[in-house]
C-alpha cells in the first residue's frame, strides 16, 4: 500500500502547480461562456484534475532505475480475459463457500490489486455522470480509453523512457478499470443527491454572470495586454522599430481607444470575458470616454511612478515647479489609493470611470427556454445534454 502512498503524497506536491497552469485558461473559458465562477464548481472540476493525477501517478509509480527495467525477464503482457478469476482461485486460498477464508484472502495481491483497479475508475464514472452529464455507455467507453491510456504507458515503457515495460500490460485491468466506471456512473445518485444539479451550476453560474466582477475585468485587461505586447513585438521585428515608451504609448491608445470605439465598447479581451463598455446612461461609449477611461488608467497602471519621478526633478528648478511637483504628486497619489480602494471595496466603478461616465457591463445571455428545449431527462434520471 505504500505505492498507492507515495503516488497520492506527489499529487499534492505536484497538483499546485498544475493549477497554477491551467487557472488562466480555466477562468477565460468559465467567464467567456457563463461570465462568473463559482466556488462549487471550481472545487468540482479542480477536484476532478487532481483526482486524474492521482490515478496516473499510481499507475506509474514508484519508478525503477532504468538499469533495473533492463535487467528484467518478466512478461510484457497478459492478453487473456478474466484470468485474475481463476488465479484468485487457485492461488489466493480464497473459498467462497468458507468464511474464515475471506478476511485472509483480501491481503493477497490478487485480490486486493482487482479491487484497487476497480476502485480506482469508479470517481471517474461519477465525475462523468454527474457534471460531464454522460450517459452509461459513453462512461463505459471513456472509462476504457482512461484505462487503455494507462495501460500503454505501461506498455511503452512510460513513453520510451524505459528500455521496456516495467509493469505488465494485462488485459484484465482494461476490463476491472472499464467495470469501475461504469460502477460509479451507477451509483452517482448516491453522491449527487447532496450537491446541486449541473443545470443548477449552471443557473447560479449565469446569474452570477450578469454582474461584472474586478476579476473578470483583470482577465480582460490581461488579454488585452497580452494583445498589445504581441502587435508591439510585430511592429519591431517586421520595422526594426525600438520598443520605446511613445511608441508603447501610441499602441495603448489605438488599441483601447480606437478599436473599442469602432467595436462599440469591446476590446478583444472584453469579447472573451463577455464585456463592453457603455456610458453611464446605457448609450454606446463616445470616443472621448474612452480617451479619459483608457488615459486615466495608462497614467495608474502603467506611468504613475514616471510621472512622480519627473515632479521630483522639476521640483529643484524654481518656487512654481516646486509647487507644481507637490501637486501633481498629491494628484497622482490621490487617484492611485483612490483605485486602490475602490478595487477593495468592490465598487462597481472605479475612479477613472465615474471621471469618464462609463461603465461596464455583461453580454452574457442566457437563453433558459432554448436551453431546455435542447436538454432531456435520461432514463436513468440524470440531466443530460
Amino acid at each position: 500500500m505504500s505505492t498507492y502512498e507515495l503516488a497520492i503524497k506527489v499529487s499534492f506536491l505536484i497538483f499546485p502547480i498544475i493549477a497554477f497552469i491551467i487557472t488562466i485558461p480555466y477562468m477565460i473559458r468559465q467567464y467567456h461562456k457563463y461570465g462568473s465562477i463559482p466556488m462549487l464548481r471550481t472545487i468540482i472540476v479542480y477536484s476532478f484534475v487532481l483526482y486524474l493525477l492521482v490515478a496516473y501517478l499510481m499507475v506509474i509509480l514508484p519508478l525503477p532505475s532504468i538499469k533495473e527495467v533492463s535487467l528484467m525477464t518478466t512478461p510484457w503482457t497478459q492478453l487473456i480475459p478474466f484470468r485474475f478469476i481463476n488465479d484468485i482461485i487457485m492461488y489466493s486460498g480464497f473459498d467462497i463457500n468458507d468464511f474464515s477464508t475471506y478476511l485472509s484472502a483480501l491481503k493477497e495481491p490478487l485480490i486486493y490489486v482487482n479491487i484497487f483497479n476497480f476502485l480506482l475508475t469508479i470517481p471517474f464514472g461519477i465525475y462523468l455522470r454527474y457534471y460531464f452529464n454522460r450517459k452509461w455507455w459513453e462512461v463505459l467507453i471513456l472509462s476504457f480509453i482512461l484505462s487503455f491510456f494507462f495501460e500503454i504507458t505501461q506498455l511503452s515503457g512510460l513513453y520510451g523512457i524505459y528500455p521496456r515495460p516495467y509493469r505488465l500490460f494485462d488485459v484484465d485491468d482494461l476490463i476491472v478499470n472499464t467495470l469501475g466506471g461504469l460502477f460509479g456512473h451507477i451509483i452517482t445518485p448516491l453522491f449527487s443527491f447532496i450537491l446541486p444539479t449541473r443545470k443548477r451550476l449552471d443557473e447560479i453560474s449565469y446569474e452570477n454572470g450578469k454582474k461584472v466582477s474586478f476579476a473578470r475585468r483583470t482577465v480582460a485587461f490581461f488579454i488585452d495586454c497580452i494583445v498589445i505586447n504581441v502587435i508591439a513585438i510585430i511592429f519591431v521585428l517586421l520595422f526594426e522599430i525600438e520598443v520605446i515608451s511613445i511608441f508603447y504609448s501610441f499602441i495603448y491608445l489605438i488599441y483601447f481607444v480606437l478599436f473599442s470605439f469602432v467595436f462599440k465598447g469591446r476590446t478583444i479581451g472584453k469579447s472573451i470575458v463577455k464585456l463592453k463598455i457603455i456610458d453611464k446612461n446605457n448609450k454606446n461609449v463616445k470616443l472621448y470616454q474612452l480617451l479619459i477611461k483608457y488615459g486615466m488608467m495608462y497614467i495608474i497602471f502603467y506611468k504613475i511612478y514616471d510621472i512622480l519621478k519627473w515632479s521630483i526633478n522639476i521640483s529643484n528648478i524654481n518656487e512654481i515647479t516646486s509647487l507644481i511637483s507637490v501637486i501633481i504628486s498629491i494628484l497622482l497619489i490621490f487617484i492611485y489609493l483612490k483605485t486602490v480602494l475602490d478595487i477593495l471595496l468592490k465598487k462597481e466603478r472605479l475612479f477613472y470611470e465615474l471621471l469618464s461616465n462609463t461603465k461596464n457591463i455583461s453580454t452574457i445571455k442566457y437563453e433558459k427556454n432554448k436551453q431546455n428545449k435542447n436538454e432531456s431527462i435520461s432514463e436513468n434520471g440524470i440531466l443530460e445534454t
